[in-house]
């Protein structure tokens, strides 16, 4: 019976950590991809959502990436790991600039 007591907790978990790999929302079509920076980071977006980096040795595979608009910044982030950029220069022929650094499209 102890045990029944622990199954809700159990099972919340369960779920938020099943719903925390999944992504997010996609970025939009522009920005998904693969991308190296010139400084040798790598980010990706993909079309389900799921993105991720490697920027010095900070690294995220399966998170989620979310464009803020208004402060026209790029942030990918899991389970409280995450990058922001600034968005200097948006996709344009397979090329974008965040932070100063100049990312191209594999």
């Amino acid at each position: 019976m102890k045990n029944l007591k622990n199954l809700p907790i159990i099972l919340g978990l369960i779920i938020a950590l099943g719903l925390a790999c999944g992504g997010g929302d996609p970025v939009p079509s522009e920005f998904q991809g693969n991308w190296v920076g010139t400084d040798g980071s790598t980010i990706y977006m993909n079309g389900d959502g799921k993105a991720g980096f490697k920027v010095g040795g900070k690294t995220v595979d399966g998170g989620g990436a979310e464009i803020d608009n208004a402060a026209n910044t790029l942030t990918i982030s899991l389970f409280g790991i995450s990058q922001t950029w600034k968005i200097d220069e948006p996709p344009m022929d397979g090329e974008m600039t965040l932070s100063g650094v100049v990312y191209r499209r594999r």
